[in-house]
């Protein structure tokens, strides 16, 4: 102090003070920036997870769709019929179509949730900067999901014990799917069983026709979220 040394001293510790915060803040930039990388590569990951899950959820949807929109155009000729008539001088590949037809209505769409359930179980879910891909899967996973399978055990509940029942015991219609859900007749309808429980027939569409027009509906809007969220993914992604 003596030597006025105070200003030199005082200086080198300030500066030794500036390097050491820095140092604090190049070492903390580069950790931040490490952990955002880590954070891009886990929401790619994510996001990858997800679009496979969606791709399999949209073909199996949309062939469910089309079985179930088939069934209903069956199930409301019947319905609407005034008469049987027209149905009597089906040849038997016609009166198999039609039977078929209306036996697909028991098809349900199983969708494939566990990659949602995993990010929403380890909470991966706040690595989507996406908050309409959150709130769209969100509804999708949670709510439209739900709804569906509630109304399809309706329809599955109907098909077993009254419309189903009444097309393999009584009709003689009889059929297996292979490894691909196709269908497969192992016994084909009887005509004339088919016209003696006609009437039956038409009443048990009646009876499901609405339940099941409304898992139809569902389903199409469960194929308008799929295919809202695959193109916001694929966007995410790119």
């Amino acid at each position: 102090m003596k030597q006025n040394k105070t200003s030199k001293y005082f200086k080198y510790a300030i500066g030794e003070i500036v390097l050491v915060v820095i140092g604090i803040l190049i070492a903390l930039s580069i950790n931040n920036w490490n952990e955002d990388r880590k954070s891009k590569i886990m929401a790619t990951e994510v996001y990858t997870n997800l679009l496979t899950s969606l791709e399999q959820d949209s073909i199996e949807v949309e062939r469910t769709i089309n079985l179930l929109t088939k069934s209903l155009k069956t199930q409301k000729k019947l319905i609407l019929s005034s008469s049987d008539q027209y149905v009597k001088d089906l040849s038997q590949i016609d009166l198999d179509k039609m039977v078929e037809e209306i036996f697909q209505g028991v098809m349900s769409f199983f969708p494939k949730t566990g990659v949602y359930d995993l990010i929403t179980s380890n909470n991966s879910m706040d690595l989507l900067q996406s908050s309409e891909i959150k709130s769209l899967l969100i509804n999708l996973y949670d709510f439209q999901y739900k709804r569906y399978e509630n109304v399809d055990a309706i329809i599955d509940h109907k098909y077993h014990y009254s419309l189903g029942s009444l097309v393999r015991k009584k009709i003689g219609f009889i059929v297996e799917y292979n490894s691909n859900s196709e269908v497969e007749v192992i016994k084909h309808p009887d005509q004339n069983q088919f016209n003696k429980y006609y009437e039956e027939l038409v009443s048990e569409c009646q009876d499901v026709y609405g339940i099941l027009s409304t898992g139809n509906n569902y389903l199409i809007g469960i194929r308008a979220s799929i295919n809202e969220l695959l193109q916001l993914i694929r966007t995410e992604l790119k």
